[in-house]
């Protein structure tokens, strides 16, 4: 895990990678839903997933990044983040998606 400084829209923030729990797109900015807090900023989704490791983050969605760690379970093309939080993964991307996290984690994951 690293930082990264961000221009959000609540102010500079250095951000603590492991603290991101997942990022969306929604209408025209990047929400970024940490363990402290949610910050926004206008900056495209896809700059901001170039400036996060390929290991620790993975785009389950053309609007969603989240952050391997906090991953509950993946199934019937939804996937559980630790919070409860329940995002969509698309048909087209189910597949490698459940595969990486199955990979790529090393705690136990519920995958149906």
């Amino acid at each position: 895990m690293g930082e990264m400084v961000l221009h959000f829209v609540e102010g500079t923030v250095c951000v603590n990678t492991g603290g991101i729990v997942y990022i969306e797109s929604y209408r025209h900015r990047i929400v970024f839903h940490m363990t402290d807090g949610i910050y926004h900023i206008y900056k495209p989704l896809g700059e901001i997933e170039d400036m996060l490791s390929t290991d620790d983050f993975i785009r389950i969605h053309k609007s969603y990044i989240i952050g391997l760690r906090y991953v509950r379970a993946v199934s019937g093309y939804r996937l559980t983040l630790e919070d409860g939080t329940v995002l969509p993964v698309p048909k087209g991307r189910y597949k490698e998606v459940k595969s990486r996290i199955v990979r790529q984690t090393a705690r136990t994951i519920s995958c149906i």
